[in-house]
């Protein structure tokens, strides 16, 4: 991971051609403590992929341009915007999720993921059908 500041911020998002993540935290955070290796495990299982820390204490000023809210604060961006993020502490899976999803039709037309629904079972349907030719049987053989 590298780090973000006031003073190189400007230069990172002008080089950035793509998906980048900013991580937010604060040195005297917990929750921020537990997602550094989770961010380390983004960062090398996505080489291709720039991610970003920036210390709220030192940048308050990154803080507040981004409207963080609370630590730990994950923004996904392309050039100067925000195009998804999380507060709080947050599973290398979610993390994981966006990036793979980042380019979804839907999601850049609305700005969400599509929710999958349930899988669709057919057991009710089964078994009303066996309950009606059971009783359909029953009524034609049955006399």
């Amino acid at each position: 991971m590298k780090r973000m500041n006031s003073e190189n911020f400007e230069s990172i998002v002008a080089s950035e051609k793509g998906l980048f993540v900013i991580k937010f935290f604060s040195p005297t955070c917990g929750p921020c403590k537990t997602m550094t290796p989770v961010f380390e495990a983004l960062d090398e299982n996505n080489p291709e992929l720039s991610v970003y820390e920036v210390d709220t204490s030192e940048s308050p000023e990154l803080g507040a341009h981004f409207e963080v809210r609370g630590v730990p604060y994950t923004a996904f961006c392309e050039n100067r915007e925000v195009l998804y993020d999380f507060i709080g502490v947050t599973p290398l899976g979610n993390l994981q999720y966006v990036v793979n999803n980042i380019d979804d039709p839907h999601f850049r037309e609305t700005g969400e993921f599509k929710q999958e629904g349930p899988k669709k079972t057919w057991t009710f349907e089964f078994i009303l059908g066996a309950v009606v030719l059971i009783i359909l049987s029953a009524i034609i053989f049955g006399g």
